[in-house]
């Protein structure tokens, strides 16, 4: 079962072409964000082996379990906070995928039908798999797409097209000091551990620090990608002008011999299925930490509270899809993120310290 946590955090790489990590890097491209990214891969990698120390403490408890110990009133406030987060992880991804779909695929779809379907779907996958089950779909993703990435990829690094030129000229800046937003959106790209305050009830051995070596460098060329990949085919200038960098990058790729010419036809297939579960993982932590803190004896109205808190999952994103504009979206999307990792330090110290607390 431990690689299913490995997958945990390789999701969470992938899936951040999509959370407007590419953009608020490039925003910044010659104001901080070089220098952002090697500061991410050291608090990212450090709060990741830090973690991942605390948690094998607990064997097959997930943090509704952990948290047992500690007074009612902060377990119900930490537990409530996290849900939050998580939920609102799942609805970013969900409504900047729904975005792209919607303008690179079929502009004349309403944003609120087509977000209806993928989250009635993703609701669907929440109420018929329980953790493990989860992880199983997840793997199956993963093989069937990853390849096909990979070759996006490939196609990439080797386009005749790519200036290495304008890519060095905005490595220069590295001595420029990083923003919040840029170590917030860096460090984002390992925060797939986490999602393991509910996931270690079924992946229950202990993981084994030595096997994360392949994290810093899977994670390296992560980043390297998302920011210098589009730089490369815009230039440092002009790549500020894109909304969505990746996406405009995968429309300039094309596979000559392949059985579909136009990358970014697969692209947006691939990730859409890749964000799907993305979202769907993140709301399976959601939900199951608002389940532990509804605690019902009664199975019918324990059903109908599940169904409850679904329902507001459902009609929340869709007020956000009806009120929200693009913009706005993505200073959503910024403002999670900062919030994002204070609360993932956070979270990770206080791992740390009922782990030392418990071999005490």
């Amino acid at each position: 079962m431990n690689r299913y946590f490995y997958y945990l955090i390789i999701l969470n790489m992938l899936v951040n072409v999509f959370l407007y990590v590419p953009n608020i890097l490039i925003q910044e491209r010659f104001e901080g964000s070089v220098m952002g990214l090697v500061l991410g891969l050291l608090i990212g990698c450090t709060l990741l082996f830090i973690f991942t120390a605390s948690i094998n403490k607990f064997e097959d408890r997930g943090i509704p379990e952990i948290l047992e110990v500690v007074p009612k009133w902060f377990r119900v406030f930490f537990l409530s906070f996290f849900s939050l987060m998580w939920f609102a992880a799942g609805a970013i991804s969900l409504l900047a995928f729904n975005n792209v779909t919607i303008r690179f695929m079929n502009p004349d779809i309403s944003g609120v039908n087509m977000i209806t379907v993928f989250t009635i779907f993703i609701i669907l996958l929440l109420v018929r798999l329980k953790s493990d089950s989860l992880l199983y779909t997840m793997e199956i993703v993963f093989i069937t797409n990853i390849p096909l990435i990979a070759i996006i990829m490939i196609q990439a690094y080797t386009n005749n097209y790519i200036s290495w030129d304008s890519i060095r000229e905005v490595g220069t800046h590295f001595w420029e000091v990083p923003s919040l937003n840029v170590l917030a959106a860096s460090t984002f790209v390992f925060s797939g551990y986490t999602n393991l305050i509910i996931f270690k009830r079924v992946i229950k051995e202990k993981i084994k620090l030595k096997r994360l070596w392949f994290v810093p460098i899977l994670g390296s060329i992560n980043l390297f990608t998302t920011f210098f990949i589009p730089i490369g085919f815009w230039g440092a200038e002009g790549v500020g002008d894109l909304t969505f960098p990746w996406v405009s990058t995968a429309d300039a790729l094309s596979i000559e011999y392949g059985p579909i010419e136009r990358v970014i036809t697969l692209f947006i297939f691939l990730y859409v299925g890749i964000s799907m579960i993305s979202v769907a993982i993140h709301w399976h932590v959601a939900f199951e930490i608002i389940k532990s803190m509804v605690k019902l004896d009664n199975e019918r109205s324990k059903l109908v509270v599940h169904w409850l808190i679904l329902g507001l999952f459902l009609c929340s994103v869709l007020l956000l899809e009806q009120y929200l504009r693009e913009k706005d979206i993505f200073v959503f999307g910024q403002l999670w993120l900062n919030v994002r990792l204070p609360g993932e330090v956070f979270l990770v110290l206080f791992m740390f310290f009922l782990a030392r607390r418990k071999k005490i």
